[in-house]
């Protein structure tokens, strides 16, 4: 697919569950005046629409924000595959439940921090998935992110986001390079975030998952 494609619509039937192999989408929620709120960016390795094993139509919309190669599978496939690899449900229900993880930090992120906070907050949440899912350390720092769609994933006007935005860039910690985000300084911005990166920790599975796995 290509950026700005219409992928998934909100209100949209269920087809198919996506797990993108390449390039970075947004999913997002239009209110009646056109006001967007995004809710997360996708990159690599994140699944899409697995409630569509559950739900029969779309809550909201995704598009690609830069070329996009995905990988899907029907529900009739899902289940087959179940059934013959409980650990492959397990994998896909940890995909799940570490997008819901994301959502609270998404509500905390804009419900309670100040505007600064949650632009580095959300740098490093970005930086911290792309290098647990792979990408070289210096590709994690940088992000296909412009200004606008800051101001939506973070609630905030564009002019605020904008002063917020050159604020970190006169503290050294970002930059804007041929229209792209880059990380400066990791460590200053995890400090000005109060970044904990436990809700996105990747850990061994609870000893009862284990065991049950194991009958």
């Amino acid at each position: 697919m290509e950026r700005g494609e219409r992928w998934i619509n909100e209100d949209s039937e269920f087809r198919k569950a996506y797990v993108i192999a390449d390039g970075w989408a947004i999913r997002y929620k239009l209110l009646e005046d056109g006001r967007r709120q995004i809710l997360n960016f996708l990159i690599p390795g994140d699944l899409v629409g697995y409630f569509s094993l559950l739900f029969s139509t779309s809550i909201c919309t995704v598009e690609p924000l830069t070329p996009l190669v995905v990988h899907s599978f029907t529900p009739e496939k899902a289940f087959d595959a179940f059934r013959q690899s409980p650990q492959l449900a397990v994998a896909l229900s940890w995909l799940a439940a570490q997008a819901e993880r994301q959502l609270d930090e998404q509500l905390v992120r804009i419900g309670r921090r100040k505007a600064t906070e949650r632009m580095a907050h959300l740098f490093m949440e970005i930086n911290y998935r792309l290098l647990r899912a792979g990408a070289p350390p210096q590709a994690a720092k940088h992000f296909p992110l412009t200004q606008p769609l800051l101001a939506d994933a973070l609630g905030m006007s564009h002019i605020h986001t904008h002063r917020t935005f050159r604020e970190l860039i006169r503290a050294g910690l970002v930059s804007l390079d041929a229209g792209k985000v880059v990380l400066r300084d990791r460590n200053a911005l995890s400090r000005l975030a109060g970044f904990d990166s436990s809700y996105l920790e990747q850990g061994p599975l609870p000893a009862p998952t284990r065991e049950a796995l194991a009958r």
